[in-house]
């Protein structure tokens, strides 16, 4: 994903674990392998070997592309969070949930995240 770099973000591409996008906006049939962010609703990142990358500079770099919902499931944290309400290098709110318990993902997806299987 193509994300505008500067500030707290470093990079100008970035590769989500996962991205979804209102079906209606056919953004991946045919995309570039780098696509724009542009009418992307949510990524989702799962820690890795370097959790910094995926708890700092990706989520600074999603904010600055304005993806309206990150939502970040930390394996060492043992706990998913959703950030949301991007503005500039970051997003001004972020609810969170320890691994086992539901988190209630707002429209348009409106369901209720079973992270029981997490832990």
């Amino acid at each position: 994903m193509i994300t505008p770099s500067g500030g707290k973000c470093p990079k100008a591409r970035v590769i989500p674990d996962a991205t979804f996008a209102p079906r209606e906006l056919d953004l991946y049939r045919g995309a570039e392998p780098w696509m724009p962010a542009d009418g992307v609703l949510l990524v989702v990142e799962v820690t890795s070997s370097r959790p910094e990358l995926d708890r700092q500079a990706k989520r600074h770099c999603y904010a600055r592309a304005r993806v309206p919902y990150f939502l970040l499931v930390d394996r060492d944290e043992k706990q998913v969070t959703l950030f949301s309400d991007p503005e500039g290098d970051d997003y001004h709110q972020a609810v969170w949930v320890p691994f086992g318990k539901a988190l209630e993902l707002p429209e348009p997806f409106a369901f209720e995240l079973d992270t029981s299987e997490f832990a």
